[in-house]
């Protein structure tokens, strides 16, 4: 989603579970997280607002939430990570791995997510998936090699490539939710 003065927001949502209800519980979240940043709050006051929005349901819906926020003329990307799964930059000569940790999103009445900001190049290419993807992959390792075979820089053909070796490594099926989310920053020309 644009933001705005060259500022973009990648976010990849995983509700607990499957089904509707999962569904639902990220469609919910995302809505949330897209909304507070339109209007230009802060991190962490979206953080903390939307983790009490969704602890005060008192269900066990939770939600693993995977932040990106590109800002193209400082040349940064925030990472923000809360129970969801380590994200790649894959650079012109290396990975650059980007850890994840914390409990999901609405799991307790406050968070400390982990947060990583980085520059970010034209060449680089941000890759972000669902813990199904990465689960697959029999986790950190085994992915980073994987994608650091890949020779295509068109981010379209590199998700669809992780989410085909994906369901690949899974006997052929999705047992958990596959997402990929893959961009790159372009030259204007």
């Amino acid at each position: 989603m644009r933001l705005g003065n060259n500022k973009f927001l990648l976010a990849l949502c995983d509700g607990m579970g499957a089904g509707s209800s999962a569904h639902k519980m990220s469609a919910m979240t995302l809505g949330l997280i897209e909304n507070f940043y339109k209007v230009g709050f802060d991190n962490d006051l979206i953080l903390e607002s939307v983790n009490k929005l969704l602890a005060v349901n008192n269900q066990e819906n939770y939600s693993t939430l995977d932040v990106c926020l590109l800002d193209l003329e400082k040349e940064i990307a925030d990472f923000i990570k809360v129970g969801a799964p380590f994200g790649i930059i894959k650079r012109t000569n290396n990975l650059e791995v980007i850890e994840g940790g914390a409990l999901p999103i609405g799991a307790l009445d406050s968070i400390t997510p982990a947060v990583y900001k980085t520059t970010i190049s034209t060449k680089d290419i941000v890759i972000m998936a669902t813990d199904g993807i990465v689960d697959a992959f029999n986790g950190q390792e085994e992915m980073s090699e994987f994608v650091s075979k890949l020779a295509s820089t068109n981010p379209q053909t590199l998700a669809e490539t992780i989410l085909a070796e994906a369901v690949r490594l899974n006997n052929m099926s999705a047992k958990d939710d596959m997402t990929v989310l893959v961009a790159n920053k372009k030259k204007k020309n």
